[in-house]
């Protein structure tokens, strides 16, 4: 091979290979149709170049130059598409659900030692009254005295954002405590605070029950509630799976197990946190809200958990299936 000539006369396509790949480097958008054609075109042939140099030449300074080319080149071809701010957030809500499918077990268990709690704290204060000072301390007595009301004080606009603001800030921190805590206590953290969170709502029933406004409780907590007791039992279960984990790792190391199970850990974690945070504006501004009628409360809190079950059912069961049928194939294959 005659290498002046070959560079000579395939230069000119070389440079405007470069000319354009840097064109397309600042956006692909900026290339016409025509200079994608032709964009195509050039880098085709210039792979042949690249190919006929390597094994036809012993100069590294163009081969390497040849291969930077075709580099770039293919980079930009082959470029994944950008990610719409639409597609990301499908995404990650899919994730979500997904997750929370995976590991519903956990989920479900944090749910029934929060109801069991409440049962039990209810049915000790009815059949040993004594036990009262167990699950009412002192400092909630006011709180508990204000319920027994049976009605709430009006609240101006100002108000209501700032019981907003405490509470997307006081009980998202309850959630990350509930979660994080668990990789350094085997899950006990977790358990404990759920027993705590629940029995303490078990015994406010039971206050309120002697007065007849147990059903003004129910029904004031409902339209958060859904959606903030939601997020407690996902964070709840986020320890649990933790430390179930921590406790029984399987056939690998704890700390592999552990890493395993953080990745849809820190999931569900983001989630009963991002939870809490959509429930805060809802309890600041309408659950406690004295001018807002009980029945437009049950018809919010109804809504809200129809629309929270067909999210955690329904939500990217495509995407669920096809990486069971996935797994299912790798499986098979090896």
């Amino acid at each position: 091979m005659n290498e002046i000539q070959f560079v000579h006369k395939r230069e000119p396509d070389w440079q405007r290979l470069h000319m354009l790949t840097a064109k397309a480097d600042v956006s692909p958008k900026q290339l016409t149709p025509d200079e994608i054609k032709e964009f195509v075109r050039l880098y085709k042939r210039v792979s042949a170049d690249l190919a006929l140099a390597r094994t036809k030449s012993t100069n590294l300074e163009l081969i390497e130059f040849l291969n930077d080319l075709c580099g770039r080149a293919y980079g930009t071809i082959y470029r994944p598409r950008s990610r719409g701010i639409r597609k990301s957030l499908g995404d990650g809500l899919a994730t979500i659900a997904i997750t929370f499918r995976k590991h519903f077990r956990f989920i479900f268990a944090s749910f029934l030692i929060f109801v069991a709690s409440g049962f039990f704290s209810y049915g000790s204060m009815q059949f040993k009254p004594e036990t009262r000072p167990y699950f009412i301390s002192p400092g909630d007595e006011a709180n508990f005295d204000a319920w027994k009301t049976g009605k709430f004080d009006e609240r101006s606009f100002e108000d209501s954002a700032g019981m907003s603001g405490f509470y997307a800030s006081n009980n998202p921190r309850v959630s990350l405590i509930a979660g994080s805590s668990a990789a350094v206590t085997f899950g006990v953290a977790s358990v404990y605070i759920l027993y705590m969170t629940g029995a303490q709502f078990g015994a406010l029933a039971h206050e309120l029950t002697g007065v007849g406004h147990v059903g003004h409780l129910f029904i004031s907590v409902s339209p958060h509630g859904v959606t903030e007791l939601s997020g407690i039992f996902v964070a709840g279960g986020t320890g649990l799976l933790m430390g179930w984990t921590l406790l029984f790792p399987g056939r690998r190391r704890r700390g592999e197990a552990l890493l395993a199970a953080g990745k849809d850990a820190i999931v569900l974690l983001a989630t009963g946190v991002l939870m809490m945070y959509i429930a805060a504006p809802i309890e600041g501004f309408f659950s406690f809200n004295p001018r807002v009628p009980d029945t437009a409360k049950i018809a919010f809190a109804s809504a809200s958990a129809v629309c929270w079950f067909l999210f955690w059912y329904g939500f990217g069961r495509d995407r669920e299936e096809a990486e069971q049928e996935s797994a299912e194939a790798l499986s098979a294959y090896y």
